[in-house]
């Protein structure tokens, strides 16, 4: 059991090798400042009674149209996007949003469910200041976790979103097997050793297949022309993903099979995302 939790220590570091995976908020928030970008935080409750979810805004102005939504993976919070959120080109085309998904960051109460968390993010979004003023353009970006919540939002409202990207996406429940780092995170002495965002993240991962295979007919409802970009030798996330989208979503895709590349495209593959962000607004 020792040799396994220090294994799983060491998978831990080995998922925060990009400065924006491990940044502390207020270290984010700083770096904002210092760029010059405009920026907002919101929480926002659908009811009264219900926690709120945390979210970020960069270069949101009255007068932009196109707004982007990134959703982070497991574990993550809005802060892993900060390089795009204050990316000039961007800023210039788009309103930009992050959030912390429920259960992470500054969103609390853990909802270890894609269908769940989907709605309530999707509820929250509603009532954004940034998203209720004139006609919005709305693309979204899900990585990893991220992906499938992203999906299921654009299957929810199919007609809010024009673009969905998804990067390195868990969506194929054939591909989806606990590990033996979930198994032994879901230990008592785990969960005293881990942070409890990890935890948390392994809560998620748990009932994650049984609820794909359950959200398989929903993908056939998404109208969002789909970007999918996928690393070759990820090994978080199986590369037959990208066949799964190919053959289950009936919307007009565009899938990126990058060669020799694993699983942490949005910092390792930052170009391209940027270049495919920018190609895909109109």
């Amino acid at each position: 059991m020792k040799t396994s939790i220090l294994l799983l220590l060491s998978l831990v570091l080995s998922c925060s090798s990009y400065e924006e995976m491990s940044m502390e908020e207020d270290k984010a928030f700083q770096k904002l400042k210092e760029s010059d970008t405009f920026y907002q935080e919101h929480f926002i409750q659908n009811k009264k009674e219900e926690t709120p979810v945390h979210w970020v805004s960069t270069g949101c102005k009255p007068e932009k149209t196109k707004v982007l939504i990134f959703i982070h993976g497991s574990p993550g919070t809005w802060s892993n996007y900060l390089k795009y959120l204050k990316d000039p080109e961007l800023l210039k085309i788009y309103c930009m949003l992050a959030l912390d998904r429920p259960g992470f960051g500054k969103s609390p109460e853990t909802i270890a469910n894609v269908n769940d968390q989907a709605e309530k993010i999707l509820g929250t979004l509603s009532k954004l200041p940034e998203t209720q003023k004139g006609k919005k353009s709305i693309s979204i970006l899900g990585h990893s976790y991220g992906g499938p919540v992203a999906a299921r939002m654009a299957a929810i409202s199919p007609e809010k979103f024009q673009y969905l990207f998804l990067l390195a996406a868990a969506m194929d429940p054939e591909t989806e097997e606990i590990k033996w780092y979930n198994r032994i995170a879901d230990t008592w002495i785990a969960g005293w050793i881990l942070p409890e965002e990890w935890t948390h993240s392994n809560s998620e991962m748990l009932p994650l297949k049984e609820q794909l295979k359950n959200l398989i007919p929903e993908w056939k409802k998404i109208k969002a022309k789909t970007i999918v970009i996928q690393g070759e030798e990820d090994g978080l996330v199986d590369p037959k993903n990208l066949e799964f989208i190919q053959k289950n979503f009936f919307t007009e895709t565009k899938t990126y099979l990058l060669r020799k590349e694993g699983h942490f495209l949005p910092w390792k593959n930052y170009d391209l995302i940027h270049k495919l962000l920018i190609e895909f607004s109109d």
